[in-house]
């Protein structure tokens, strides 16, 4: 196995190791649920606006979307979203979530 192959599974098993940890934490499924009963048709999970940056991080990575349709399987549509911007005083801004519909 060459350095890279062991960087990419390592990379790839710490992420799903956080993932799982993180997806318990936020108690994804009870949230959806919640949503739903609300009469909403989907559920967004702020990335940009998260203060700490390694959660940023972790949430802004494609793995994790890929995870997510995994876990929460056939009836989602999961997409990582990013909105640029201004606002009124022509100031750029910029939103990113990971938008889930049912």
């Amino acid at each position: 196995m060459t350095l890279i192959d062991e960087i990419k599974s390592s990379q790839k098993e710490s992420h799903e190791k956080w993932f799982e940890r993180w997806y318990k934490k936020a108690n994804l499924e009870n949230n959806i649920r919640i949503s739903a009963e609300k009469g909403y048709t989907g559920f967004r999970i702020q990335v940009s606006d998260q203060y700490d940056s390694y959660l940023r991080l972790r949430l802004g990575n494609k793995e994790t979307t890929s995870l997510l349709k995994e876990k929460l399987g056939d009836g989602f549509s999961i997409a990582f979203r990013e909105i640029h911007g201004e606002n009124f005083l022509g100031i750029k801004t910029y939103k990113s979530f990971i938008q889930i519909l049912w």
